[in-house]
């Protein structure tokens, strides 16, 4: 299993949590992120204080291309028989999409909506729905609520990477 196949399998881990606790993670998670950078200066954001990590910016950015793929895995997951679910290599973004040139405000906005809009989905769900499948080109066989628990993850820890910037930082 390749390093990042093990990062996702990882982030899938079920910790136990009842549905409705994973989806209010899930809802709260845009203020988390918002919170992680709040007050950093233009400089602060695009620093690489840690060497061979991304910046904050880069950080803020690739969680924001991640949410609409992990809500659009969980939709397909929901509405069809065991979609295949493909695997990405966000890293591969980072310069090609120019992170360090994007408005962080509109990267926090497309994570406020995405989740706000996924959030009320999940909620509306019957709880049959949770055990549904797919296969996801990584790990493969997936439940519906694992990639819940993935999307959760990710970002979150992503959040702890921006916590770690700022303490190398010296930024409370």
């Amino acid at each position: 299993m390749s390093d990042q196949a093990a990062r996702v399998a990882g982030a899938q881990v079920d910790d136990g949590r009842p549905v409705s606790e994973l989806i209010e993670a899930y809802r709260s998670g845009p203020r988390f992120l918002r919170d992680s950078v709040a007050g950093l200066t233009r400089e602060q954001l695009l620093a690489r204080p840690i060497r061979g990590k991304m910046s904050t910016q880069e950080v803020v950015c690739h969680v924001a291309d991640a949410e609409p793929y992990l809500a659009d895995r969980m939709k397909r997951t929901i509405a069809m028989e065991r979609p295949l679910l493909v695997g990405v290599d966000g890293w591969l973004y980072l310069e090609a999409l120019r992170y360090h040139q994007r408005d962080i405000k509109l990267e926090l906005a497309l994570v406020d909506a995405t989740r706000a809009q996924m959030a009320a989905d999940l909620e509306r769900l019957d709880e049959s729905v949770w055990r549904r499948t797919a296969i996801h080109t990584e790990t493969g066989l997936v439940t519906l609520r694992q990639l819940l628990l993935h999307t959760v993850n990710h970002l979150e820890g992503h959040v702890g990477t921006i916590e770690e910037k700022r303490r190398a930082m010296g930024v409370g």
